[in-house]
Order: C-alpha cells, then structure tokens, then sequence
C-alpha cells in the first residue's frame, strides 16, 4: 500500500483526536484510557482512517505503533485543524477574534518580540498572541496557508501580502578573540573562510541560505562541522573552538566572548537580507494589521544596536 493519501471518505474530529492520542502515545492501550473508550473502538478508528485516506498511518510492532510518512503528514495537519478549531470555540465564545497567530523565527522572537510583546501585551489584555516559531522561509509558506495571521519573512513578498519593513540583518562571522581572523577588519569574503571548520545555520534559516548560495555562486565548497537552527548554539561552539560560526547579527551574545566581522562577496557587498512583518491584504482585520504596524513603528524608535 503507497504512503500517498488519496481521500475518498468522510472522518470526524472525533477521529482526528483519536488518531493523535494514539500518536502521542505509541499506544492504543494508553490511547483508549485517555479517549476514555475500548481499545477495539480505538483499533477501528484508526483502521477507518486509514481506509478513508487510503494509506497506512501507524506501523504496529512489539515497540508500539510507529507513524509512517503519511501518518506524519495528518499528524501535522491534525494539529493545525485542533489550533483552528480551539479559536474558532474562542471566537464563537468571546464574539470576536482574541488570538494574534505570529510567524517568528526563534532569533527574531528574542531580538524583536520580547521588548516589543513586554509592552504590548499588558496594553491589550484581551488579546492572546500565540508565537509560531520556524525559519522565516517556511513562515512565508505558513503565513500563504493562513496557518499564521502576521509573519516576520524575508522581502520581498508577494503582491497578495502587504508587508512593513523592521530590519537589515547582515551574516557575520563569530570567533573567539585572537583567532588568526581577529585581525581588526571589519568585513570578511567566504574565500576567506573556506580554509576553516564551519559552523552555521540549517538552509531552512535565511543566514544560512545566504551563505550557502554565496559559496556555491563562487564555486566554494566550505567544511561545515555543523548546523544547528539556534544562533547561541553556534555562538558557543565558535568560542570552545570547533569552528568559525557563521549567522544573523541579530542573535544575543550576552555572556560570549566572541569577536565578528561581516560577510562580504567578492564584489564586495554585504552578505544579508531584510525582514519584515507582513499579512495579507485581504481579509486581515484591521486590528490584527494595527498589531503589525505598532510593531514596526517600536522596532523603528528602538535604539539601533
């Protein structure tokens, strides 16, 4: 039987949740204590599902139940059908919409967010703002889904998207002070870089798209040592000395010792990109693009750092 999920029948949330307990669980003993039915209920449950997606969901072994590719791919869906359903009951309960669903990669969240949410949040005690966390590549898909209201993606946009501009973030690279690269210059090019071990952000993460298109436009072949999504992660692998750490220069160094310089091309210009905060222009409530724009104008008064 293929993984690829064709539907052909009609399932319930009632389904949905099951399907998830079992995930979560790797069992459908434990499943059917916290669904509160048997456990052939949950073992016909899942066998419909299956039948109406026309593919396998869970492998059954001595270990458990295991999710198949298709099984994680309606695991994810799942849980963004939960998300919708828990503020649509908001919604019908409260009359109006009370929850802000805000696309941010983790750096942004600390860099932009967190002085930002500090006061606007007891400014707005109606409003919940749930954070989405991801890189702001896979933002852009989430915010074209609506599984997200507002986004922090790169620009440009689309023309479906209206999109306020926050900030240039430029590459650096990080080592610790008296590398040989401690030299007291400002900028750096990639060749600069190819002799050395390299640490830096996953492709999914704009600053190490950036730097991996640069390499391969200037036919580089770098030693990445490792990836990692999280910016203070590769801070700290930079100054125990496995390599030279390449990302935003929006990251928190408190608490490193680490000197950077800037990535430059060839011709010279500086490697980075611009973030903004954008939604769509249709159907965006006007206090949900209010939300945006007083974001916007707080990062635009911040003292630049």
């Amino acid at each position: 039987m293929s993984d690829s999920i064709d539907v052909s029948g009609d399932f319930t949330f009632r389904d949905l949740q099951t399907f998830l307990s079992v995930a979560s669980t790797g069992s459908f003993r434990a499943a059917a204590r916290r669904m509160y039915t048997s456990q052939p209920a949950i073992s016909r449950t899942i066998a419909r599902l299956e039948r109406d997606l026309g593919a396998p969901l869970l492998e059954r072994g001595p270990r458990g139940a295991r999710l198949t590719t298709a099984g994680m791919t309606l695991a994810q869906h799942a849980h963004r059908i939960g998300s919708m359903m828990t503020t649509l009951r908001s919604e019908l309960v409260d009359g109006q919409q009370s929850r802000i669903r805000l696309g941010a990669a983790a750096t942004a969240a600390g860099s932009y967010l967190a002085p930002f949410l500090a006061e606007w949040i007891p400014a707005h005690p109606t409003i919940d703002v749930e954070v989405i966390e991801d890189g702001a590549v896979k933002l852009r898909e989430r915010l074209a889904e609506r599984a997200c209201d507002l986004a922090i993606v790169p620009l440009p946009v689309s023309d479906e998207l209206e999109a306020i501009p926050l900030a240039h973030l430029s590459v650096c690279a990080y080592f610790p002070a008296g590398h040989v690269l401690d030299t007291g210059e400002e900028t750096i090019t990639v060749d600069d870089l190819v002799p050395y071990p390299l640490v830096v952000n996953s492709t999914g993460f704009l600053a190490g798209r950036v730097f991996t298109q640069e390499c391969e436009a200037s036919g580089l072949f770098p030693r990445i040592v490792y990836r990692s999504n999280v910016g203070q992660t590769l801070a700290a692998l930079a100054e125990a000395g496995l390599g030279i750490a390449v990302f935003g220069d929006t990251v928190d160094l408190r608490g490193f010792d680490l000197r950077s310089r800037r990535l430059h091309t060839r011709e010279g210009q500086s490697l980075g990109f611009a973030l903004a905060v954008a939604w769509h222009r249709v159907d965006t409530p006007e206090w949900i693009r209010d939300f945006g724009f007083d974001l916007a104008a707080f990062q635009k008064r911040r003292p630049k750092r």
